[in-house]
């Protein structure tokens, strides 16, 4: 016991009193003390980490995301699930929530309507007054709130540095087009941060390339597959000498039928850079259609985001950067 509390920096007493639930001990220090006897190969070491589980409290935590038939959405649902299971702060319980309404007025009803039902929360939502002051009443009574993959104004942020994923986006289409022309790219709609910043500094990129490359007005698909792909066919149509395509935002779901379709009757396709590795995009890659995928980690997303929202502190309130990965056929 004295090798343990040695590790831990703590007294030999307050080892005890975890083994024995003679007294409380606080969270973190108990998770201190259980770590340290694992690291020692200490003899009660089961007995602790049990300990430690049974000490930490309950918490339902909850999270609103976008599409419920999206990809993307599923694949984070399902690591948010597993992550809570591994929690080192609480006893995690993941409520999931959907918008399949973008409207700004909708959410933020859907978001007031959760006060109660839970204890902190985590949302992938546009950043709009309706929604800001809505979260703002959540905070002021006590709920911590979160934001992941898209910023929201006035509360932490858990996801890519998405100015660093625009000029990447640009980087692949300018190392991988024929010839310098038109570059478009697609959004589901800027009133998400993320894709707001993504198309501003793939913006910034194409400003630097001189006059030979033209950077197209952007085209929206409002997180529609159906609009995707209508306006897909239309963006080749107008422009059939366009020289890269990045899918900076949803939608992507018509956006591949409609490259299928494109290639089988015109050839060869510009490169074409997407978000989010997925089954469908995966299956993209492996056919060609697009070249690479700029993806959230979801397993280190969905960890940062319940450690964040479930430890005592501020670290709800702060910004936590994830890497960015890349994908490319050779590499799925």
């Amino acid at each position: 016991m004295q090798d343990v509390a040695d590790r831990a920096g703590v007294s030999v007493s307050t080892v005890d009193r975890v083994l024995s639930l003679r007294a409380k001990v606080r969270g973190d220090t108990a998770q201190r003390i259980a770590e340290a006897a694992a690291q020692l190969g200490f003899h009660a070491s089961g007995v602790l980490e049990r300990r430690v589980a049974n000490a930490r409290p309950v918490m339902r935590v909850g999270f609103v995301l976008q599409k419920r038939g999206t990809a993307f959405y599923q694949g984070l649902a399902q690591a948010l699930n597993t992550a809570a299971t591994v929690c080192e702060h609480a006893q995690v319980r993941v409520v999931i929530s959907y918008l399949d309404n973008l409207d700004p007025l909708a959410t933020a009803q859907r978001l007031l309507a959760l006060q109660g039902e839970i204890d902190a929360l985590g949302v992938v939502v546009p950043d709009h007054p309706a929604i800001r002051t809505a979260v703002s009443s959540l905070r002021e009574s006590g709920m911590a709130v979160l934001s992941l993959v898209s910023e929201l104004g006035g509360v932490g942020y858990v996801g890519l540095d998405n100015r660093k994923v625009g000029r990447t986006a640009a980087w692949f289409i300018r190392q991988l087009a024929a010839q310098p022309g038109p570059v478009a790219v697609l959004l589901g709609t800027q009133r998400f941060q993320c894709q707001e910043l993504g198309e501003m500094s793939f913006r910034s990129f194409w400003a630097e390339q001189g006059d030979d490359w033209e950077l197209l007005s952007p085209r929206l698909t409002l997180e529609d597959e159906a609009y995707a792909y209508e306006n897909t066919l239309d963006l080749f149509s107008a422009r059939p000498d366009l020289a890269g395509l990045y899918v900076g935002g949803g939608g992507i779901e018509g956006v591949l039928p409609a490259l299928r379709e494109l290639r089988a009757a015109r050839g060869a396709l510009p490169p074409v850079i997407c978000h989010d590795l997925t089954a469908i995009t995966r299956s993209a890659l492996a056919e060609g259609l697009v070249q690479a995928v700029l993806s959230h980690p979801l397993p280190a997303l969905a960890e940062q985001a319940l450690a964040a929202l479930t430890q005592p502190g501020d670290a709800h309130a702060e910004k936590h950067w994830l890497a960015l990965q890349l994908s490319v056929a050779e590499s799925i």
